[in-house]
């Protein structure tokens, strides 16, 4: 049986240096990698098509095309938003 995986799209300035957005990063993938047979982890733009879509100017964590998380979010809010949404897919 396959599993529906959960989108999470990590929104960052790629034309900027790595050590602007490394911390972000670092966040999310510690999480995620609890996770890793749950989730689905994207790297985008902040300057892509799907940021500007979501209205996004700076630096974030999309869940599921629904939840935004702005980049100063503790690892417990991620997991929480995780958790949350995979009992309600």
């Amino acid at each position: 049986m396959k599993v529906n995986k959960l989108k999470v799209e990590v929104f960052v300035p790629l034309s900027s240096c790595v050590c602007n957005f490394a911390p972000l990063m670092e966040k999310v993938g510690h999480v995620t990698s609890k996770y890793k047979d749950l989730v689905e982890v994207q790297t985008k733009s902040t300057k892509s098509s799907e940021a500007l879509r979501y209205g996004i100017k700076d630096m974030c964590v999309v869940i599921n095309g629904e939840i935004v998380l702005r980049s100063d979010f503790d690892e417990k809010e991620l997991e929480d938003a995780i958790l949350q949404n995979r009992q309600t897919s």
